[in-house]
Order: C-alpha cells, then sequence, then structure tokens
C-alpha cells in the first residue's frame, strides 16, 4: 500500500510541473503578456512589454462571448493598439506574444470584456515592414512585399516613392492585402507610405517615410 501511494505522489508532483510557466511548458520560452488595460476615449488595449523571447504581439478581438480562434487578429511590435471599435458594442480582448519559430507562441492574455463608449478615431499606421528578393546576385533589381499594422478590417492606401515628402494620394490596397513591388533598381533608395481609409471615407495621416532598399 505505501508504495502505491508514493507512485501515486510522484506522479502527481511530476504532471503539476508541466503546467503554467515552467520550464517544462514549450510555451514559457514565450512570456504571456500582463496587466492588459483598456483606454476608452482611443478602444486601446494596452500591456506590459514582455522582454521574454524576441518577436511581436497578437490582438484577437470580436463580440462578446466569442470562441478563440473565431475573432479577428491583428498583429503589432508595440504593446498597445488601437482597436476598430464602434460605440455601444460588447467585445472581449486577447492578446499573446508570438516569438517566433523556435520559442513558439505564449499563453493567450484575457480577454478583457468592453463595452466600447466611442467610435474609434482614424489612427493612421503606427509601423511597417518588409522583405526582398531577387533572381540573382547578377540581377539589378530587386522584388520588395511590404507589409503594415493592419486592423482587418480597414482598407489602406500605399505609396512606393524616391521622394521623403508624403504624398496627395496614393493606391487602394484590399483589407489584410501586402503591397507587392517588382524590378525594383538595386542602386535606388525608395520610401514607403502608407495612410488607413476610415469609415466616413475620409484618411488618416500618412505613414512614413519608410525607407526600402537593397543594401
Amino acid at each position: 500500500m505505501k508504495r502505491i501511494i508514493s507512485i501515486v505522489l510522484f506522479l502527481g508532483i511530476a504532471t503539476s510541473g508541466c503546467l503554467g510557466d515552467s520550464p517544462y511548458d514549450p510555451q514559457a520560452k514565450c512570456g504571456t503578456p500582463t496587466n492588459l488595460t483598456f483606454e476608452k476615449g482611443s478602444n486601446t488595449l494596452a500591456w506590459n512589454m514582455n522582454t521574454m523571447g524576441e518577436g511581436y504581439y497578437e490582438v484577437q478581438y470580436g463580440e462578446s462571448g466569442f470562441s478563440l480562434g473565431n475573432g479577428t487578429t491583428v498583429v503589432t511590435y508595440k504593446n498597445s493598439y488601437s482597436l476598430p471599435l464602434y460605440q455601444n458594442n460588447k467585445y472581449d480582448l486577447y492578446v499573446r506574444k508570438n516569438c517566433g519559430t523556435a520559442n513558439g507562441r505564449s499563453n493567450w492574455a484575457g480577454p478583457v470584456s468592453v463595452l466600447a463608449s466611442s467610435t474609434t478615431t482614424c489612427v493612421k499606421p503606427g509601423y511597417a515592414t518588409y522583405s526582398k528578393t531577387t533572381s540573382s546576385a547578377l540581377s539589378s533589381t530587386f522584388d520588395a512585399t511590404v507589409s503594415w499594422e493592419n486592423d482587418g478590417m480597414s482598407a489602406y492606401e500605399t505609396v512606393l516613392t524616391t521622394s521623403s515628402a508624403p504624398p496627395a494620394s496614393g493606391q487602394l490596397a484590399v483589407t489584410g492585402q501586402k503591397a507587392v513591388y517588382t524590378g525594383l533598381s538595386k542602386t535606388v533608395n525608395y520610401n514607403f507610405f502608407v495612410r488607413k481609409k476610415c469609415a466616413d471615407n475620409t484618411f488618416s495621416g500618412f505613414y512614413g517615410p519608410y525607407p526600402i532598399q537593397w543594401n
């Protein structure tokens, strides 16, 4: 009887050691965001920046009571995000960290359940990033694929130019679509601009100039 009890106790200890943020949990390599707060005036979800694991954050939101995986997901490299919420609607908000292929994703933090007291103002994108490819090292041109802070709902206008001055207008990008530029010269420095199309058909200010170049 004593031997059986010892085995049960051992298994209980081993099981408890695999839960939460223990070293045996793969998600422990990517710290879960903490201290989630919501600013009603700007419909901004914010959280503590976690230095455990490099990467970015994924915010998922939807109508109150939605199941994770069925909401709208947006990505940000900051520790806050102004969500496109509508006045008097109830929402659940979650956030987790994505630490890349090696360290995976953290657990979801949340939900923060809110009643939006105002419709989100039209806020310009906060960042952009790009990847580049070329057909060969000897080629004089390259291709660039640009993505930006996207709320998952709005349309955006994008511009690629050699000027550093904000443009007057741009090309409309479908919601969630990346901008792909081909045949760019490896010897030319380009600047990317992007702005959000608002619900009343006006536009935010342009984010940019964001430099794009081969070297």
